[in-house]
C-alpha cells in the first residue's frame, strides 16, 4: 500500500460517520494532532463550538483519487 498520507477523523459519541478534521503527510503528526485533540478539544470550523465526547482516529488515505480530492484547494503544495 503506498503512503498518500493521513486523515485525523472524529465521530461523537452514538454517531457511526467519521467526519475528517485534519490532513497529514507523516502518521508522527498525526497521532500528535489525536493526542492534543483529546486534551483540548477543537473548535468546530462552521459553529464555532467545541467537539466534545468525539473518538479520534488517524486513518490512511488509501487510494490516488482520495488524496487528490482531500488535498484539492489547498494552498500551499503537499
Amino acid at each position: 500500500m503506498r503512503n498518500y498520507g493521513y486523515k485525523v477523523c472524529y465521530k461523537k459519541q452514538g454517531s457511526y460517520k467519521w467526519r475528517v478534521y485534519l490532513i497529514t503527510n507523516t502518521y508522527d503528526l498525526a497521532v500528535w494532532h489525536v493526542r492534543w485533540y483529546e486534551r483540548e478539544p477543537p473548535k468546530h470550523r462552521n459553529t464555532g463550538k467545541a467537539i466534545e465526547n468525539a473518538v479520534w482516529d488517524v486513518l490512511p488515505i488509501k487510494t490516488l483519487a482520495e488524496y487528490k480530492r482531500r488535498w484539492r484547494g489547498c494552498p500551499f503544495t503537499p
